[in-house]
């Protein structure tokens, strides 16, 4: 099978010949094997590795938001004495502005790793503001799919296209202090369904790119999900109606599934009954045992990760391939599983420990 068979049969929860072995391989891992951080340089490194291409970032949607008159966005960015940069950007309106700073290049050997020190929104007053800005935006929206009939070309059989878009909730919680942003969704409940409203048409715009365009797969990021973040209630009051919506926006034979982070085992089953095709990445720093969710609902969504990411950097090869060894002895049998990292493949990754599991798994992730 060819790396691109082997996903789709894994995603429809079939058998293929061997588990597919991907990675939540972004910027900062490519750039430290490639030199680059692009979506291109993220499906070099996986070829690098021999790992299947999938969850790239950067193809897409495409989507556009111009600012009318009177409406913009400007950046400046003020190099430091230790040759970092803070880079600040400020949101205007015409009912007034929003300002964040990011601290980037701190680490000289993970140049794209970024914080944010300063958040748009320091007061609930503000928040109207982003309001009216999104609102604003919103008028002229358009998407484009140019890129990811480019990425269906480049990728080929060595795996699949994929879009990656965060939820509504993902995307104001970003304006805000995660502290502060968690006490708006309790007390002010009127006012934050009012800001997701708006950023709903974002998301619902960029799955209408997704169903015309040439990608396979949807990840949707609900990391806001998280029983680490919100309540249960909470999670299934502002991210599972979300999820439903998107899941019954994709059409014909186009794929979605969700992205999570930390502890979800107290709403996996509300996010089951959405009917997504994958779940990843059951962290391994969460509250998921692999084995028992492979149990639970191994005939309802493929599973994808748990696999520690922190192995990849800090261990030798035969410690890599003893990971391997625990998520396939937990969730191979029958199909429906996908060996990928919990989380974001560290920028200090050895490229050695990732192909050892890819050659492990040949060797001992068949099914035939």
């Amino acid at each position: 099978m060819t790396h691109r068979e082997r996903l789709l049969a894994a995603l429809r929860r079939e058998v293929p010949d061997q588990v597919p072995v991907t990675w939540e391989l972004v910027g900062r891992c490519a750039h430290a094997f490639t030199g680059r951080g692009d979506w291109k340089a993220q499906c070099d490194a996986h070829r690098m590795i021999g790992s299947s291409i999938f969850n790239l970032q950067g193809v897409g949607p495409q989507l556009s938001f111009p600012a009318p008159d009177g409406y913009g966005e400007r950046a400046e960015s003020e190099p430091q004495p230790d040759g970092s940069t803070i880079t600040t950007r400020t949101i205007f309106t015409p009912h007034g502005s929003l300002t964040e700073r990011t601290h980037g290049g701190y680490l000289p050997d993970d140049p794209l790793l970024t914080k944010r020190i300063e958040y748009p929104v320091k007061q609930r007053a503000d928040y109207e503001i982003y309001a009216d800005y999104m609102e604003a935006c919103l008028r002229n929206a358009s998407f484009s799919t140019e890129r990811s009939e480019e990425a269906r070309g480049y990728i080929g059989e060595d795996g699949l296209v994929g879009y990656w878009m965060s939820d509504a909730l993902y995307a104001v919680s970003w304006t805000r202090h995660d502290a502060e942003f968690i006490v708006d969704l309790m007390e002010e409940p009127d006012l934050m369904h009012r800001l997701l409203e708006i950023a709903d048409e974002r998301v619902k715009l960029g799955l209408r790119a997704f169903n015309e365009s040439a990608a396979d797969v949807m990840v949707l990021d609900i990391c806001w999900a998280s029983t680490s973040l919100l309540s249960p209630s909470l999670a299934r009051q502002y991210v599972v109606p979300r999820a439903r919506r998107a899941v019954e926006m994709v059409g014909g034979d186009k794929i979605i599934g969700f992205f999570t982070s930390g502890r979800i085992r107290d709403v996996l089953g509300d996010l089951a009954d959405l009917g997504p095709a994958f779940i990843q990445h059951l962290d391994v720093l969460g509250d998921c045992d692999l084995a028992e969710v492979k149990r639970t609902f191994g005939e309802r969504f493929c599973l994808m990760g748990n696999y520690n990411p922190v192995v990849l950097a800090h261990s030798t090869r035969e410690q890599a391939q003893h990971e391997a060894r625990r998520c396939l002895e937990a969730a191979m049998e029958g199909g429906g599983y996908v060996m990928s990292t919990s989380d974001e493949v560290p920028a200090d990754a050895k490229l050695e420990n990732m192909r050892a599991v890819v050659e492990y798994v040949a060797e001992h992730g068949r099914y035939d």
